[in-house]
Parts: structure tokens; sequence; C-alpha cells
């Protein structure tokens, strides 16, 4: 309840303009309409990206996944056109009021390190900054799930494609289904810079998904834990799911 009422007290004398680096972090909702994110998505924190390359946000509502243009012009942000998955989840009815304020003309502003969306000068969601990941987050072998929305399966390659992360090296390495791989990686505000991959150079009879994974799994991605499962995106896209 205390910040609940701490959101009601946020006034437009206490906030200033958000400046776009500032912006850029994922943010995840801790109350919308004076209700607590934890109440109204009990399944499922929703969360928000900012990705000024390409003037795109993006995220996930508490069951679906969304993303859209926007523009960001003297603190106030405008996202008319999102775009979501219409999957069909339990306890999922605040997802519609998220997606409509999201679309509707925000002025943005700072409050003690949350972010908070105004509009006609009032509150009316609160979002704070992710935790970042760590090693122990990322610890184990993750297993390839899927990849550019094509699922992976036992005969689509010769072995699952893995992953397993060394902090104390900075390198990852796994396999891509048919050869070994390993490069160099860092990992902040969980932003993920990877190097070009080193790979062994066994022929196998199947090399389509290793060709598409050495393809994909390179540069700058953004990754994010839920549960057991591991999503990256790149560019406000999902490229790749891992489970343990």
């Amino acid at each position: 309840m205390a910040s609940i009422a701490m959101f009601m007290l946020y006034g437009c004398s206490s906030v200033k303009n958000v400046t776009k680096e500032q912006l850029a972090d994922k943010w995840m909702l801790k109350s919308i309409n004076n209700r607590l994110a934890a109440d109204a998505f009990p399944n499922r924190t929703p969360y928000l990206l900012f990705n000024f390359d390409i003037d795109q946000v993006s995220g996930n509502g508490g069951c679906n996944t969304y993303s859209g243009k926007f523009t960001y012009n003297g603190g106030e942000f405008v996202a008319s056109n999102l775009i979501s998955t219409m999957m069909a989840c339990a306890d999922a009815s605040e997802e519609s009021t998220l997606l409509k304020l999201l679309g509707k003309k925000s002025k943005l502003s700072l409050v003690n390190g949350e972010l908070v969306f105004l509009q006609d000068n009032k509150p009316v969601m609160m979002f704070e900054r992710a935790k970042p990941l760590s090693a122990a987050d990322l610890a184990g072998t993750w297993k390839l799930v899927s990849m550019n929305g094509k699922s992976i399966s036992e005969g689509d390659a010769v072995k699952t494609p893995t992953l397993e992360f060394n902090f104390v090296e900075n390198r990852l390495h796994g396999s891509t289904g048919c050869n070994n791989y390993n490069g160099g990686f860092s990992l902040e505000n969980n932003v993920l810079e990877l190097k070009p991959l080193v790979t062994t150079r066994m022929m196998c009879p199947k090399m389509d998904v290793e060709q598409e994974f050495v393809k994909t799994f390179t540069g700058r991605i953004d990754i994010d834990k839920d549960g057991n499962k591991l999503v990256l995106r790149k560019d406000n896209k999902t490229i790749m799911h891992f489970s343990k």
C-alpha cells in the first residue's frame, strides 16, 4: 500500500524529463492505475523495452508480446500503433488496459529512479529498472528450443544446440547442432555483446540449423530470463529461446 500512496503523491513539480540514454534499459511494471502490478498481473510481470536505433518499443503485456514504432520528443511518448500476439492466457484481463495506456500520449518522468507515465497530469503507470542478470542466473547448460520463430526439435540437427556461460573468462561455448563453438562476450544491463563465434570444422548430415545458429547468434542481443527459459532478442525481435 505504501507504493500506491507514493504513486498518488507524485506531482508535476517533482518530476523531470527523461533522456533517451536513461530510457535505454528494460523496465518492469510496478503499478498501473494505482494498482500494484503483482495484483493486476499475478502470473507474469509486464515489461517494456526501448530501442532508439529503430524507434521501436516492445515488451510483454503479462501474456502476449507487443511491439511498434514510437516517437519521443520533449519528454512526450507516443506509440499509437502497437501490435501484439493473440494468445489466450488466464488472469490476463489487465493486459488490454496496459496496451491501451501505452498507446496514448504520455509524459515520461523519472521519480526516485522509477519511470512514470503521466496522462492528463496524472500518473497511470510506474516502471522500475529490471534487475541485471548475474552469473548465477545464467549458470548451467541451456538447450535451444526455437530460433527465428521456428521450433527446434530432435531430428532437425545431429544434436540439440546448447549454450553455456563462463563469466571467469567472459566466454561462452556450446554446440551448434553439429560442431562445438566458443566466443567472447560482455553482459551489461541485460544486453549481451557477442564477438564472432569460433567453431570446429566437422561435416554433419544436417547443417542448416548450425548455419542459421552461427549467423543469428552474433552482435548486440537483449537477454531476458523467465523462470527456466532464456529469451534472446535482436532489434526488438525474438531470435532464440533456450531452456534448461
